[in-house]
């Protein structure tokens, strides 16, 4: 009598616990599967972002301190900030805002096709030489802070934000 319940193969408990498993790890398998998709989509903007923020720092670099734009004095935190963006044709525009594809490339505008990142850029200026009102003038002592913010455009969220500070005088 036992050597006949041995032959007689798989229970139908068995078959369904076997079926559980079999789906628990089909499951796994595409929920790894989409947690490694959408990690990939955070790598490649995080990519793009740091690709967009370095260009705009070795633009600013090539221009120099002494041919970037100045903003407006504040007396009561004794610097000057100037807020915009760099634009290929028309260069550093007060106010301005960049505009960049998924992959880095420039874009003419927000509503362009393709347009994933909005860039501004803020420049502040500590040790001026102050001029009456809000302006003020470099020295070869100022310290340039270079900010760059690339935001995405869907949800306003800042991806990747990079500075560096140049002196026109050399550090």
């Amino acid at each position: 009598m036992n050597r006949r319940r041995s032959l007689r193969g798989f229970s139908l408990i068995e078959a369904l616990i076997a079926a559980l498993i079999l789906a628990v790890a089909v499951v796994a398998m595409f929920s790894s599967w989409s947690t490694t998709f959408k990690q990939s989509k955070v790598i490649t903007e995080l990519t793009s972002a740091e690709e967009i923020d370095r260009a705009v720092l070795e633009t600013a670099k090539v221009y120099g301190p002494l041919n970037l734009p100045t903003g407006t004095y504040n007396s009561s935190t004794q610097l000057g900030t100037w807020t915009g963006a760099y634009l290929p044709t028309t260069g550093w525009t007060s106010g301005g805002t960049g505009y960049y594809s998924f992959g880095g490339a420039q874009v003419a505008s927000s509503s362009a096709t393709g347009a994933y990142f909005s860039v501004s850029v803020t420049i502040t200026d500590s040790g001026v030489q102050v001029g009456s009102g809000t302006s003020y003038t470099i020295q070869n002592s100022t310290l340039r802070t270079i900010v760059v913010t690339p935001t995405r455009m869907s949800d306003g969220t800042t991806i990747l934000q990079m500075a560096t500070n140049i002196i026109a005088g050399g550090m």
